[in-house]
């Protein structure tokens, strides 16, 4: 079961980079790679649910949960293959682990939905567009936007050669041997993965 409780493991938060590196050698098991699938530039307003316009990492497009109320711009959703989802030591359904990202953040991730095919943050939908899009603002090649209804030119969107540009087109998160306390209960520790942003072939 999830923990509700908010506490400083579940906040979007900063990690030296010693400690990553410390992570990063302890890997174990396999990584589960999840392609970001993004339309290319001339793609953008094929909305025919094959070109990732209203998905994936530009779910932020798709219809409001809410009416007249957009979606927040750094909301991404992210779908694992059923043939990652069916190698060796995938992680079962809502078990929450904490996640250290290359680039030194830290947050608790869970699988979840129907068929356990959601890789997601705990409690706060946002904190994987901040991670992935927030890189992409970061080297200067997408801006946020404030309300993404009102983004008819669709520069918002996230694209093939924004990605390509930055030279990553993928996730991989990959368990290793070490477990962090809760800070709210010494008795309760959770498995630490890895979590990078790669290049893989589109093939």
């Amino acid at each position: 079961m999830v923990r509700k409780k908010k506490n400083v493991l579940y906040d979007f938060s900063s990690i030296a980079m010693d400690k990553v590196l410390f992570y990063q050698q302890h890997e174990i098991g396999l990584p589960f790679i999840l392609h970001l699938k993004a339309p290319s530039s001339e793609e953008r307003f094929l909305d025919d649910h094959r070109h990732y316009t209203k998905s994936n990492i530009n779910v932020c497009y798709a219809a409001p949960r809410t009416p007249n109320r957009p979606r927040n711009w750094y909301e991404t959703q992210l779908t694992v293959s059923k043939t990652v989802r069916n190698q060796k030591g995938y992680p079962y359904k809502g078990v929450p682990f904490y996640v250290v990202t290359d680039d030194g953040k830290g947050f608790m991730a869970h699988t979840t939905s129907q068929n356990n095919k959601q890789f997601a943050a705990v409690g706060d939908e946002l904190i994987l567009g901040k991670w992935i899009k927030g890189r992409l603002v970061e080297e200067g090649l997408v801006l946020p936007v404030e309300d993404t209804s009102l983004d008819s030119d669709r520069f918002g969107m996230i694209t093939a050669e924004m990605l390509n540009e930055y030279g990553c087109n993928a996730i991989v998160f990959q368990q290793t041997d070490q477990r962090i306390i809760d800070p709210d209960d010494s008795e309760i520790s959770y498995e630490v993965w890895t979590l990078k942003m790669i290049r893989i072939d589109e093939e």
